[in-house]
């Protein structure tokens, strides 16, 4: 039996970084949209769908943050803190 039990749940840490995976992906995809749309209502909801994937974004961001704060020595909470900050600098509008 492991004596050694982990604050977080790798379950936790490894679901993080599928949704700022997904987030930077979809990221991505919308900013690809907006260079091309000519409609100005789905324009706008395209923005407002990138608002909203940048709070989301903002608040994984906040979360492994304070995660880190916690657990300086896990390596899976410091890959989710990189890969959220480099997502970071997708974000156009």
């Amino acid at each position: 039996m492991n004596k050694y039990i982990f604050p977080y749940s790798e379950s936790v840490v490894l679901t993080l970084i599928k949704e700022i995976e997904y987030i930077t992906s979809r990221t991505k995809n919308i900013n690809n949209s907006l260079k091309t749309c000519q409609n100005k209502i789905l324009s706008s909801r395209l923005k407002l769908e990138l608002n909203k994937l940048n709070k989301n974004r903002i608040k994984i961001l906040n979360i492994s943050e304070n995660m880190f704060k916690r657990n300086v020595n896990e390596l899976s909470i410091e890959l989710l803190l990189e890969i959220t900050k480099r997502s970071i600098s997708l974000q156009q509008i």
